[in-house]
């Protein structure tokens, strides 16, 4: 069952905070947002190296992806909406203290069980910070600076996540201790990421009693607003179905089919979708970004060219998919933030935030899964080529559907 709220998303129910103090707040809070997202996305290239050492095959991988996905998915169901009510700054300390307890696991792990509590701790942590985060932001930026909060927590967001991937890959591949030192080092950022919360203001300024619950997501009341909303969260589901499609394929794909064994390369390439979208988020024209078709169109043509390339075995080919599916996720993206935090009730502002994220991470889910299941019966290229007409498909629908409460 779905919440209903029904705010006047002009009215700012919560007192907006002024001040440079609040402006140094704001960049605190997207830089301390960056390094959490950062730390999600280190495992990925370091996969090649724990299977041989810990002797499992393509599907634990696949299922290692599926528990941190489901880790945030629970996060943004149970604990993310927590700081309407009890503040933003304890939901992002405790979620940076949860980065930090999934980090130390990573230090420690020589089996498959101990990664898996480590990615679903790193699943947690994202869950719980992308929702409060992005609803911090809007507070310490105001009302009027909508757009520069869109762009500023989705660059933080996808920037994050591409620099995880090629950080991981460089120490890899050129550090001491391939599986380890970047884990030292990114624990030791997170001392200062808890000193910038610290001085960052509070927004929350009525607190509410502590109440752990399993929520149900919530969504605008009002007919027009509901629908636009639902919209945006289709198409995000679409685009992170295609980065969790993606992100499981790329590794396994680079070496077994390409040879490719350069821990950096795989570390970039994964990273190069993210980056591109970032890049989309802040370069695009604004009517790509507002506009209804560009983001699905850029979509479905990446799945298809580097679906392409998966079969052609060709490299540049899967690389120009890459590019134009990073741009649709970019686009798709951005807009649905900007979305979400326009039609926000202020007081329950990370509750809406948090249905936004769960359908990006219910699409991060769905295809890791499926691949990992289908892979175990089928041929890799079969099975990628099921998933690709999916998620094509899933885009199509959520672009060509125009229900008429759109109009109400």
């Amino acid at each position: 069952m779905i919440d209903d709220i029904t705010p006047d998303a002009r009215v700012q129910a919560v007192p907006p905070v002024e001040g440079r103090r609040a402006r140094a707040g704001f960049w605190l809070v997207a830089a301390v947002y960056t390094l959490v997202m950062l730390g999600g996305t280190l495992p990925i290239p370091l996969y090649a190296l724990w299977a041989p050492q810990m002797g499992f095959g393509p599907f634990t991988t696949t299922l290692i992806f599926a528990v941190y996905a489901l880790g945030t998915v629970l996060a943004l169901m149970v604990f993310a909406s927590l700081s309407d009510r009890v503040g933003r700054r304890p939901l992002l300390a405790a979620a940076v203290v949860a980065a930090g307890a999934s980090t130390a696991l990573f230090l420690v792990a020589h089996d498959v069980g101990t990664l898996l509590a480590a990615r679903f701790l790193c699943g947690l942590s994202t869950g719980v910070f992308t929702a409060t985060a992005t609803a911090a932001l809007g507070e310490l930026a105001g009302a009027e600076r909508g757009r520069r909060v869109s762009m500023v927590s989705t660059a933080a967001n996808m920037g994050g996540l591409g620099l995880g991937t090629v950080v991981a890959g460089l120490f890899a591949q050129y550090g001491a201790d391939p599986t380890h030192l970047v884990f030292w080092v990114y624990l030791g950022s997170l001392v200062p990421a808890v000193l910038a919360l610290i001085v960052t203001p509070e927004t929350v300024t009525t607190r509410q009693r502590l109440a752990v619950s399993v929520r149900r997501p919530t969504i605008p009341g009002r007919q027009a607003g509901r629908t636009e909303f639902l919209r945006a969260g289709t198409a995000v589901l679409a685009a992170f179905a295609v980065s969790g499609l993606f992100s499981s394929l790329v590794p396994s794909f680079l070496r077994e089919q390409l040879h490719v064994h350069n821990v950096a390369a795989v570390g970039a390439e994964v990273g190069l979708l993210f980056i591109v979208a970032l890049i989309a988020q802040v370069a695009a024209p604004e009517r790509w970004v507002s506009g209804r078709w560009p983001a699905p169109a850029f979509l479905v043509a990446g799945v298809a060219v580097f679906e392409v390339g998966l079969w052609a075995r060709s490299l540049p080919t899967f690389a120009a998919g890459t590019l134009l599916a990073g741009t649709g996720i970019g686009l798709a993206f951005r807009r649905g933030i900007g979305v979400a935090q326009r039609l926000a009730d202020p007081r329950r502002r990370a509750d809406l935030l948090s249905t936004y994220f769960l359908f990006a991470y219910t699409g991060t889910i769905v295809p890791t899964l499926a691949l990992g299941l289908l892979d175990q019966t089928i041929n890799q290229d079969v099975a990628t080529l099921i998933l690709a007409v999916a998620v094509i498909a899933t885009t199509l629908a959520s672009t060509l559907n125009r229900p008429t409460a759109a109009h109400a």
